[in-house]
């Protein structure tokens, strides 16, 4: 226990110290900038591709609420997500000074514990969107013929803190969960301003947006045996739909000189849609694991967007393997490591000049553990996300993501034996 209390600690001090950037995306321009897909836990290896996978002693996995069920009794567990970036960009409006990009961020931290038998609880933090962009545009002013140069940047995103709990019912075939989220941030826009008509010092307008409001995921997962050998899995979640509160300010600044500072610019709301994901799974003595995943998100009608973009409705398919090197200890069998693979095609909810904005990519992973209790998962995620159609850009990334989860007794009251 003292372990588990000093290793949570310093994952927090991590989390502070770690420098706050975003994942650099062009597109994170719309609506609530990139929304983040997976939760980089053990299946990013496996293209975020474990709807229908229960959790396992020392690796937690989060796209199914439900899935927390299947951690060890008694153990608590503490769980920390590094992801990495790389990308480069393409497209009419990208040069060579500004065609690439590098991100590292804390993608996921949590703490768990199997309360009973047939009872788990989870609490932790993942970012939800990312904004970060800045481009040149030139802009006229009503009631004027002149055009002024503006320089567009954004920045923020919004967070996640979750409660998930879990409950395996029905001879542990049937688990069941529900994810309780608070979500909250805020998005910031900086316009600034220049041209032979103004100042010799910029025009700056600075808009930000804050988000906050609650939003539930229900899930299930039924398993059960094919035959000695093969047993099968399904799953489920529904996501509700939320309507984010929005109060959004305005500052301007004129040089040194603030004119407006923080401006009540009114309140309003932006919806999160009905989301649904679905998943099949085919595992082998436990070894080997085929899987198959596909999500949906109704986007169509939400939320007003422009002459330039729309949101539409989202949808992601991806298949993922893996294979367990399993050894037996005691009459017991214990997983040594594992290596997994997947592939994942999907457009995201923006349309942007007539085309959705989709992305498609491969992943590799590897696992295992490094000390008592302590297990580690890298993954490797290679993809392209837009297009080059209508001036368009298209980014190309490499991703990578490690993890570690460290677990250790909470409480024993001793071993029961028939």
């Amino acid at each position: 226990m003292r372990k588990l209390s000093v290793l949570t600690c310093f994952f927090v001090i991590l989390m502070i110290k770690a420098n706050a950037q975003n994942m650099n995306s062009p597109y994170s321009a719309y609506g609530v900038g990139e929304i983040s897909e997976g939760w980089a836990d053990r299946s990013s290896g496996m293209a975020n591709t474990s709807i229908s996978l229960m959790s396992n002693p020392g690796y937690l996995l989060n796209k199914n609420p439900a899935s927390l069920a299947g951690l060890e009794r008694s153990l608590g567990q503490v769980d920390l997500a590094l992801v990495g970036k790389s990308s480069t960009f393409t497209g009419t409006p990208i040069t060579s000074s500004n065609n690439s990009a590098r991100d590292l961020v804390i993608k996921r931290f949590s703490l768990s514990a199997k309360i009973n038998n047939h009872w788990g609880s989870s609490v932790g933090f993942v970012p939800f969107s990312y904004v970060s962009y800045s481009f040149v545009g030139q802009k006229s002013i009503e009631g004027s013929t002149s055009t002024y140069t503006g320089n567009y940047d954004g920045n923020g995103g919004l967070h996640q803190i979750f409660w998930n709990n879990a409950v395996q019912i029905w001879h542990n075939h049937l688990a069941m969960g529900l994810r309780s989220s608070f979500i909250f941030g805020s998005i910031n826009q900086t316009e600034t301003l220049s041209g032979s008509t103004i100042s010799s010092v910029p025009v700056a307008a600075q808009t930000s947006t804050y988000y906050n409001n609650f939003r539930f995921e229900y899930g299930a997962i039924y398993n059960n045996k094919l035959n000695k050998n093969w047993k099968f899995a399904l799953g489920g979640k529904i996501t509700t739909k939320t309507d984010l509160r929005t109060d959004q300010t305005l500052t301007v600044q004129e040089g040194n000189s603030v004119i407006e500072n923080n401006k009540d610019m009114g309140t309003g709301t932006f919806s999160l849609p009905w989301a649904y994901d679905a998943g099949i799974a085919l595992i082998n003595k436990d070894r080997s694991t085929f899987t198959v995943d596909y999500s949906f998100a109704n986007w169509s009608g939400l939320n007003a967007g422009s002459a330039t973009y729309s949101m539409v409705n989202s949808s992601r398919l991806s298949a993922g393997v893996q294979f367990s090197n399993q050894l037996k200890r005691y009459n017991m069998v214990a997983e040594k490591s594992y290596f997994q693979a997947g592939v994942f095609a999907g457009q995201s909810y923006l349309q942007v000049k007539g085309q959705q904005i989709n992305e498609v990519g491969v992943t590799a992973g590897y696992g295992g553990f490094l000390s008592r209790g302590l297990n580690f998962h890298f993954s490797l995620e290679g993809g392209r996300r837009g297009t080059t159609a209508n001036s368009l850009v298209r980014e190309n990334y490499v991703q990578a993501t490690i993890a570690f989860s460290y677990r250790e007794i909470l409480y024993s009251k001793g071993r029961k034996y028939d």
